[in-house]
């Protein structure tokens, strides 16, 4: 029975160890130490403050960005639901495509010859390269219309145009 409590009184904590050892120092050792581990832990302190300092100066930088993306993406959101709110254009055919697109072109200058062609609209004539790309992408947003088939000779800053346009539904 002896030996079943004996190991626990023959082996001491880690801290009666510790304690021991520094009982064991002389008081020179034992200031010299107490100065080393102040000097650590003052070092590690100023250390964590200068890590500290760093981050609050990068999250400083960082969070005017990120509010502004914030905004950005708010912004968007708000759009996109605006605009699935909004009830899909009435798709045109027939004589009323055929006015309405003439009219257009018409309104942004374009000299061309506009007719019904099959399902699409037949366009011939001469006009700028960008104006004409831009009342193309124009149609294409506002009344579906794509281009199925498109040739383009340019003379000069005017380009004559051969093209077929169609629903984009098919």
């Amino acid at each position: 029975m002896n030996a079943v409590t004996a190991p626990s009184a023959a082996k001491p904590g880690p801290v009666t160890r510790i304690a021991a050892a520094w009982q064991a120092r002389n008081p020179r050792e034992r200031k010299l130490l107490a100065a080393a581990g102040a000097v650590v832990g003052l070092a590690l302190v100023l250390s964590l403050l200068d890590w500290s300092n760093g981050q609050r100066s990068r999250l400083g930088r960082s969070l005017p960005r990120a509010e502004a993306q914030l905004e950005q993406v708010q912004e968007s959101a708000t759009e996109i639901a605006r605009l699935r709110a909004q009830p899909a254009p009435r798709r045109l055919n027939g004589p009323a495509l055929l006015e309405t697109v003439q009219a257009s072109a018409k309104s942004r200058g374009l000299g061309l010859a506009i007719q019904l062609a099959g399902d699409g609209l037949q366009i011939k004539g001469q006009a700028g390269l960008d104006d004409l790309v831009g009342w193309l992408a124009a149609l294409q947003t506002d009344l579906g219309l794509r281009v199925v088939r498109m040739e383009v000779q340019g003379q000069g800053a005017a380009a004559t145009v051969d093209a077929v346009l169609a629903s984009g539904e098919g």
